[in-house]
């Protein structure tokens, strides 16, 4: 073996890396200088002709950079290299195969015969009888072929007679087939793909499905990756038997403290016989001095678009919509608040004309203030709400409420009493045109909480869970509002009807926790409440469940987490004056990673409804299944179903699914495909 340093470095090894779709770039600068070995059967250099010879097994290293060839050629004037012969160059996991390869180092141009190129990064493979170096990143392809899915026998491949390639920009080719295994499926006289390392703007993989409400269903889409911080998507969706839909989504995060998205779409919808559209946004914000600006909206143009257009069944079922923008100021100990609200209701017999918009709603509240030397604590709560509407009187709300709270501990019982003043005022607009109205409300509340902590510490071995941390908590908690009148107050929200209140409610709480490996998690949780209404039958109230009777109904709750892959978790209200059950809400979810897993959830509310939605998913080898049922026990049917099968052997896959749904009622039928590395990301 013959080992040297030289002047000239091995550029030309991986300058035709970049010549596929994940195409890349490397710093050439920094590998100028870098030391050469060659290894070979015979190495010679002519001092006349200024040229470096090897042949026979050459064996070219630098750094992590391998050139092996039957034959090399180095001209040190001209800076053109010659490589022939069983060329192979590897390069941290990508390779180069070729039977001859030209290259000047100077002009960054040359050529490559009969090669291959294979780039780890995206597991692309390309093919062509030559490929020339035209340009400091482009390149063009004759008779040229790519892939993912290996050299041999690829499920899906396309060629083309000729391909302009500009790393970091875009393939353009002509002639233009798609192969799946070697059958043409489709031609494109001419195409475009991008070459890029990160998003790549291009057309995404369109949809096909057929639906019995609207017809044939195509979605095509086109993906802009306009900087690193932006993008959008463009839709165009068809619509056998409503028409077409075009749409758009934005999205932007310039900033860590700032970030949206923001989607619109229409249609002049045959079914309807007008124009219908939908536009949604989400936008989040921190402004100067730690201001905070958050907003949600969502408008349609009309009350059933989310019944013929909703995703889900949560939002076929939709009755009402709400559009948020929120602004938060902090300041010293408090915090001020801001929001405009819109609310659409969808079963509103007026075009929404009556119902109530927050126009806008703003508080203020302080910490807990402490004083004389921490043995009382003060805050303070102010509240102001328009309530603005189009058909009937408008009003202004405003609340204040000072607080007092004490607390004390006693033989490990700790006591929380607390005073509040309520304070309300009313301005009412009135509809008709007479004068406005001032209406005041002046009252107080008195909270007591007294409660104790039994813990206990203990090991053990089953489940691995370690050391346990087990809390129980009784709890009992008194409140007293006073007979207010508010006869003359509008009736907006629970907030305008305080009623009287002399209660108390009795709890108890049990926390499990464990600590593995320094690892802390909730295994269980129980919590059951009830109050006791001391000066006759329940009034209706936020802070309790059920009214009428003297005891109110019975809430739990119980959360289970015995291993990290299995949940169960239970809600109920409980009636003790005869009605007995009346809400449940049962939850259960296990998961074995990368083979199965399940989720179960039961809700029930008497006279209303009571309905299961089982959610089952598994993989085996290539296939990926899943199957969804929502079934109603009150009407006896199912409300809707999924079956889907996913085929995914590597570098492709394609997805067969089957919904169908009674609200309303449709089948759909939708199959999609996928080409690793073209349509995935």
């Amino acid at each position: 073996m013959i080992s040297f340093k030289s002047k000239f470095t091995i550029l030309f090894l991986f300058l035709f890396i970049p010549l596929c779709l994940h195409g890349k770039q490397f710093d050439y600068k920094a590998s100028v200088n870098a030391p050469i070995d060659i290894a070979a059967m015979f190495v010679e250099y002519n001092r006349e002709k200024s040229t470096y010879v090897a042949k026979g097994k050459v064996d070219l290293r630098e750094g992590a950079r391998i050139l092996n060839a039957d034959y090399v050629l180095f001209d040190e004037k001209t800076q053109d290299i010659f490589a022939e012969g069983n060329v192979v160059f590897q390069d941290e996991g990508d390779r180069i195969e070729c039977q001859k390869l030209q290259l000047n180092l100077i002009s960054k141009k040359g050529k490559i015969d009969g090669g291959k190129i294979y780039l780890q990064k995206g597991n692309f493979h390309v093919t062509g009888e030559e490929i020339e170096k035209v340009g400091e990143a482009q390149y063009t392809i004759k008779k040229g072929e790519f892939t993912t899915c290996g050299w041999e026998d690829p499920a899906w491949k396309f060629s083309a007679q000729e391909v302009d390639v500009t790393v970091e920009g875009y393939a353009k080719t002509k002639s233009t087939k798609f192969y799946i295994k070697d059958v043409p499926v489709f031609y494109l006289p001419w195409g475009i793909f991008p070459v890029k390392t990160e998003r790549q703007s291009g057309l995404l993989m369109p949809g096909f499905a057929v639906s019995s409400r609207n017809g044939m269903l195509i979605n095509t889409s086109y993906f802009w990756a306009i900087s690193k911080d932006k993008d959008a998507t463009f839709f165009l969706d068809y619509l056998g038997d409503r028409g077409i839909k075009p749409g758009a989504e934005f999205r932007y995060a310039p900033r860590e403290d700032m970030k949206g998205v923001w989607d619109y779409s229409i249609i002049s919808d045959r079914q309807y016989d007008g124009t219908r559209w939908q536009l949604r946004g989400q936008h989040e914000q921190v402004l100067m001095q730690n201001m905070a600006l958050k907003a949600n909206l969502r408008f349609i143009s009309d009350d059933d678009y989310l019944k013929d257009f909703g995703t889900t069944i949560a939002e076929r079922s939709e009755t009402l919509i709400k559009s948020t923008a929120f602004l938060e100021v902090p300041a010293k100990k408090s915090l001020l608040t801001a929001e405009m609200a819109n609310f659409r209701n969808l079963l509103s017999d007026d075009n929404n004309r009556s119902t109530f918009q927050y126009y806008p709603h703003a508080s203020f509240f302080t910490e807990y203030i402490p004083f004389l030397e921490g043995k009382f604590y003060t805050d303070f709560v102010t509240d102001y709400t328009s309530f603005y509407r189009d058909k009937g009187d408008t009003v202004s709300r405003m609340g204040i409420e000072p607080r007092l709270r004490v607390p004390y501990s006693w033989n490990g019982i700790n006591f929380l009493v607390n005073g509040t003043l309520m304070e309300t005022a009313y301005l009412i607009n009135r509809s008709n045109g007479s004068s406005n109205d001032m209406e005041h409300r002046n009252t107080f509340r008195i909270e007591g909480d007294a409660n104790v902590q039994f813990m206990r510490y203990y090991y053990t071995d089953l489940l691995n869970l370690g050391e346990m941390h087990s809390v129980v908590k009784p709890v009992v908690k008194y409140n007293f509002i006073p007979n207010t009148s508010f006869t003359d107050l509008p009736n907006i929200d629970p907030y305008d009807r305080l009623y009287q209140t002399n209660t108390i409610t009795y709890s108890l709480n049990h926390y499990l926790n464990s600590t593995s490996e320094g690892w802390q998690r909730e295994l269980s949780l129980f919590e059951i409440s009830q109050t006791y209404g001391l000066s006759g039958g329940l009034r209706p109230s936020e802070l309790y469940k059920g009214s009428g009777g003297r005891f109110s109904d019975i809430d739990t709750r119980l959360t289970v987490y015995p291993t990290t892959n299995l949940s169960y978790t239970n809600e109920a209200q409980i009636n003790t004056g005869g009605e007995g059950l009346k809400t449940i809400r049962n939850g259960f979810s296990y998961a074995k990673p990368n083979i199965y897993n399940m989720n179960l959830s039961h809700n029930y509310t008497a006279d209303l409804n009571n309905e299961v939605f089982l959610d089952l998913g598994g993989i085996y080898k290539y296939f990926q299944g899943r199957y969804q049922i929502r079934y109603t026990f009150k009407d006896s049917e199912w409300i809707e179903t999924l079956y889907q099968l996913r085929y995914m052997p590597g570098c492709w896959g394609t997805t067969l699914t089957l919904m169908q749904s009674k609200r309303p009622n449709d089948t759909v039928i939708r199959i999609s495909f996928d080409l690793a590395g073209i349509t995935t990301k």
